[in-house]
């Protein structure tokens, strides 16, 4: 049986992680990136002006343009 204050806890907890992944959203839709997404499960963000999101753009327009 868990003690009164751990509950409590558990539940700060949750609505601290609800809140943090509130806040990812909301930053993901204002900025544009390139995101990359490995078999591993691992992402990476790339912002829009670097050079390797415009060698990544430019493949992928490749890609289209041939199918």
């Amino acid at each position: 049986m868990l003690k009164p204050h751990r509950v409590l806890l558990d539940k700060v907890g949750a609505y601290t992680n609800e809140a943090s992944a509130y806040r990812r959203r909301r930053r993901h839709l204002r900025r544009s990136y390139i995101r990359i997404q490995y078999q591993s499960g691992e992402g990476v963000d790339l912002p829009m002006d670097g050079s390797a999101a415009e060698a990544i753009n430019a493949a992928a327009d490749s890609l289209i343009e041939r199918s």
